[in-house]
C-alpha cells in the first residue's frame, strides 16, 4: 500500500525531482515505470475511465472494506463514496466488538435506505456516530463570519489585497456546493489536485507562522 501511495504522489507530480527532504523508499526511476504499467492496465481494463491517482485513492480501499460494506457495494445498495463513510464504522473508532460493529453498520445501512438519504447525511451520521466534533463543519453561518474579515479589511484600506484569500474562500465553498461528481473529469481533477497540493502547502506555512506567533505570545504572558 505504501509503494502504491508513493506511486500516486509521483503520478501527481510527474516532473519534481529533488535531493531535499528525507530519501525516498523507493527509487524514483521504480516508482515512474510502475505508474506507467499501472496507467497501462487501468487503460486497458476501464478505457481510461479510471486513473491511476483514482484507482489508487478510491477504489484500493476498498480492498479494506468490511465484508458487509463491500457486499452492499457490490449489489448497489451503496456508491462508492457512501461505502467508504460506512467502512468508517470498525470496532476500533467505535471501541467496541466486531460484531456490534456490523451491527452498527447495518443499522445506518438500513436507516440510510430507508430514508433514501444522500451521501452528505450518511457522512453526517457516520461522524455522530463516531462522536467526531462538528465544531469544523463549513455552514453558511460560519462562512458569513469568515467572509466579514474581507468586508473590514476593505473598509480599513480598500488597496489591500488580503481580501482576496476569503474572496476565494468563498468560491470554493460555494463550488463544493454546487459541483457533482459527474463535473469533475479526470484532467480537470488532475488539475485540480496539483493546485490543491499547493493550496494546502501554502496553508501549512500560515499555520506554522500562527503557531509560532501564538507561542511567543504565550511567552510574554508567562
Amino acid at each position: 500500500m505504501r509503494f502504491l501511495y508513493a506511486v500516486r504522489h509521483v503520478e501527481r507530480h510527474p516532473a519534481t525531482d529533488t535531493k531535499r527532504g528525507r530519501p525516498a523508499r523507493w527509487p524514483r526511476e521504480l516508482l515512474l515505470k510502475a505508474t506507467a504499467e499501472l496507467r497501462f492496465i487501468l487503460l486497458r481494463e476501464t478505457s481510461g475511465r479510471v486513473s491511476v491517482n483514482s484507482f489508487i485513492g478510491q477504489y484500493l480501499p476498498i480492498l479494506h472494506f468490511p465484508p458487509d460494506v463491500s457486499q452492499s457495494l457490490c449489489d448497489g445498495s451503496l456508491n462508492l463514496s457512501e461505502a467508504a463513510q460506512l467502512a468508517r464504522l470498525t470496532p476500533e473508532r467505535l471501541a467496541c466488538s466486531p460484531g456490534e460493529a456490523r451491527q452498527r453498520r447495518r443499522e445506518a445501512l438500513q436507516a440510510h435506505l430507508a430514508a433514501q438519504g444522500s451521501q452528505t447525511r450518511l457522512r453526517s451520521r457516520v461522524k455522530e456516530m463516531l462522536g467526531e466534533a462538528n465544531n469544523d463543519e463549513i455552514t453558511s453561518e460560519t462562512m458569513t463570519a469568515v467572509l466579514a474579515k474581507a468586508d473590514e479589511l476593505l473598509e480599513v484600506d480598500p488597496s489591500d489585497s488580503r481580501h482576496i484569500f476569503w474572496e476565494e474562500m468563498k468560491r470554493i465553498f460555494f463550488a463544493m456546493r454546487e459541483i457533482e461528481p459527474q463535473d469533475l473529469e479526470e484532467g480537470v481533477l488532475t488539475n485540480l489536485m496539483s493546485a490543491v497540493d499547493e493550496l494546502s502547502n501554502a496553508l501549512g506555512r500560515i499555520e506554522k507562522l500562527r503557531a509560532k506567533r501564538q507561542k511567543k505570545a504565550g511567552s510574554f504572558l508567562v
